[in-house]
């Protein structure tokens, strides 16, 4: 079995590299669930859907949220009453969404209806959410505190961050499914995500950090920066906001204590040397993946350097 950190861009991008080469009944993914939030009445949990969408072979691969052709007739009819939504949610996505809610207000967990959702859209990996337990990402700016989402979304990262918190987190314990996979697990990957808020509230929770570093030996992270600029999202501005180096060994100082291998691109040879003394062997490879032929690759690259034996 391989194990995969994931959030709601990068990593996902990797999925659909590594599920041509490997059974995908041997992926388990470990999502983020950090950003989860109530829009017009509905759960929505956008890491999530973004891994299991992108496993069920719908993902719209364009924004990558949503699904693949969706309508959004039901957006649009609510903005004929001034009604807006923080984030665009379209009629078949919002069904997913529906369920979820309804599911949990009948007192199902988010694991349990994860585990539903993914066998109505016929997807063989398992995906887990981090926890069970609300944990609130809070992004606190010059502008005070707001979610990832009115931070990234609504403001487009202009706000100065001064600090981000995962509320909750220290009285949060890992879903059912997320130790057994970090110890059964022959290979685990902590994928190119961005570290502060998309990979930061799994890892802010005790029990799965604390397993991690048990398992550290086996762990791989693949850098989301190439040389000082983030591959996509906010990564730069959340890192220099806590007062992070925005260079792939700022990252691998992240996981310091949580992995032994780390994957640089390879045009960022001149880090090498400063990360393998934080006691990281450092891999080098072509990191961007704008296509699924370099999406396999760096997953075939990955399979290679974690030595993972297929078991089917």
């Amino acid at each position: 079995m391989l194990t995969v950190f994931s959030g709601g861009t990068g990593t996902p991008k990797l999925l659909q590299g590594l599920k041509k080469i490997i059974p995908e009944k041997e992926i388990t993914v470990i999502a983020n669930t950090g950003e989860d939030v109530k829009i017009s009445g509905v759960h929505i949990s956008p890491d999530l859907d973004t891994v299991i969408y992108t496993l069920a072979d719908i993902i719209d691969d364009e924004k990558w949220y949503g699904i693949r052709g969706d309508s959004f007739k039901t957006h649009e009819m609510l903005k004929n009453f001034s009604y807006e939504e923080l984030l665009k949610i379209g009629d078949k996505d919002r069904g997913v969404k529906l369920y979820r809610t309804i599911r949990m207000k009948n007192g199902a967990n988010l694991s349990e209806v994860t585990e539903e959702i993914c066998q109505g859209l016929e997807v063989k990996a398992t995906v887990l959410p981090m926890s069970n337990d609300s944990v609130k990402t809070r992004v606190i700016t010059n502008r005070g505190g707001m979610t990832f989402h009115e931070y990234w979304v609504a403001r487009g990262a202009k706000d100065k961050v001064k600090d981000v918190n995962f509320l909750n987190s220290d009285k949060a314990t890992p879903a059912p499914g997320v130790i057994e996979a970090l110890n059964d697990s022959e290979a685990i990957i902590i994928g190119p995500s961005n570290p502060i808020t998309s990979l930061g509230p799994i890892l802010s929770i005790d029990g799965i950090r604390s397993t991690l570093k048990k398992n550290r030996d086996k762990a791989l992270a693949i850098s989301p920066i190439i040389g000082d600029k983030p591959v996509s999202g906010p990564t730069g501005h959340l890192m220099k906001g806590l007062d992070h180096e925005v260079t792939p060994k700022g990252v691998a100082k992240i996981y310091q204590e949580f992995i032994s291998k780390f994957l640089l691109h390879h045009e960022d040879k001149a880090f090498r040397d400063k990360i393998e003394k934080l006691s990281i062997d450092v891999k080098l490879a072509n990191i961007l993946i704008p296509d699924m032929s370099s999406r396999v690759e760096l997953a075939e690259k990955i399979i290679e350097i974690l030595n993972y034996k297929k078991n089917s």
